[in-house]
């Protein structure tokens, strides 16, 4: 039977019940389709419309592909902030920019149902010989099918399984990128799920240097990148706490400290009383392309589980998680070994809330200063052994 993860019971029924009237009427086409022939692959198309996250965590599915297709184009649907991330990617022939998808929060539903069409238009004159919604998604699927690409390939768990070619079993309890490496099953590749860095022109890192004069590329001492946003309320250690952990670390002269974030991060949480150089508030200064860059440079990262977290593991970083119980953090946590999760244990998790509805929001508040503190000097230690 297909997992379906709406909460809603109305949404799983009317799900199941379009399934099984889609599958009656589907019934006869589906037996006509022709296997496809692996070594005519031109053409795949990958879709991966949600947060930044996510994205980062389809790059060994992506990867993979390339391998399997060396001589395939291979292009990649995401939305307009995240695709200046790929820009640079050696694996992706083209990036194509959904400016007002469905997870966009500020676009009305005829900027949507436009762009919904808009993407159907520039897809279908590429005849892709593969496609792939990696999140599974009904109107991802959709997409696939009006394009007019031979195989598609997903998970049904929104509906719309009789749609694909094929429709992969979902395993509800594996970490996002084997369930993205689990898609391409019939392809028969090797996987490999490592998560490789973000790649970027010398003239981008160039032009970032010269913007950011108040960091230097290199220092003495370690360098901890902290990111205190994310992106839901439900996610969020205090600032307090954060501003706290920040002047332990500074006033032992740690680490060099530098804050990322966007710019309405940063007036939500005011400037910080800084007593020395060591920190640095690249906060508003800094887009999302540039984050590989900056990261590069920095040896720790601390945060919240948000998409900087998975950038940073993917660029090599130790990561100090403070996990909140909105997610099952063991099946959404940045892919890396180099990782230090602190989580307090709340019967209420996972509860996928974006404004946490318990009283003291137990599931990070509980996470205190001095833990955060002590996994950092752990990491610390760990690299130190390193050199």
């Amino acid at each position: 039977m297909t997992f379906y993860p709406f909460k809603s019971f109305w949404k799983r029924w009317l799900a199941r019940a379009f399934d099984a009237v889609g599958g009656m009427l589907f019934f006869p086409f589906r037996l006509s389709r022709k296997p496809l022939d692996l070594t005519a692959v031109t053409r795949i198309l990958v879709i991966r419309l949600d947060h930044i996250g996510d994205v980062v965590m389809s790059r060994p599915a992506i990867r993979a592909l390339h391998k399997k297709f060396p001589h395939a184009a291979i292009d990649l649907i995401v939305t307009d902030d995240i695709a200046p991330l790929f820009e640079d990617s050696k694996e992706i022939r083209t990036v194509i920019a959904a400016k007002h998808s469905w997870f966009n929060r500020k676009a009305s539903f005829d900027q949507k149902w436009n762009e919904f069409w808009r993407l159907i238009k520039i897809l279908k004159p590429n005849l892709y010989d593969v496609g792939i919604d990696l999140r599974g998604d009904l109107r991802n699927i959709l997409i696939l099918r009006l394009a007019g690409i031979k195989r598609t390939i997903g998970y049904g768990i929104t509906g719309g399984g009789f749609l694909l070619n094929e429709a992969v079993p979902h395993d509800a309890s594996r970490h996002q990128v084997r369930l993205n490496l689990d898609l391409l099953g019939s392809f028969h590749i090797a996987q490999d799920n490592k998560l490789l860095p973000f790649e970027y022109s010398p003239e981008k890192s160039r032009k970032f240097w010269q913007k950011i004069q108040t960091l230097p590329p290199t220092t003495l001492l370690p360098r901890v990148a902290i990111h205190m946003g994310s992106g839901y309320p439900s996610k969020r250690w205090p600032f307090e706490n954060f501003k706290a952990l920040i002047q332990k670390i500074d006033r032992d002269s740690l680490a060099q400290i530098v804050l990322i974030g966007t710019a309405a991060e940063k007036s939500a949480a005011p400037d910080l009383k800084r007593n020395s150089g060591r920190i640095i508030d690249l906060r508003g200064e800094t887009d999302l392309p540039d984050l590989p860059i900056l990261l590069d440079v920095c040896d720790i990262f601390i945060g919240n589980d948000s998409g900087p977290a998975h950038i940073a593991a993917a660029q090599g970083l130790e990561i100090v998680l403070l996990a909140s119980g909105t997610n099952d953090i063991q099946l959404w946590h940045p892919w890396t070994e180099r990782l230090s999760i602190l989580r307090h244990e709340v019967p209420c998790s996972p509860c996928g809330a974006e404004i946490c509805p318990v009283e003291g929001h137990p599931c990070v508040e509980q996470i205190t200063v001095d833990q955060a503190l002590n996994a950092f000097l752990s990491v610390l230690a760990r690299l130190q052994k390193r050199t």
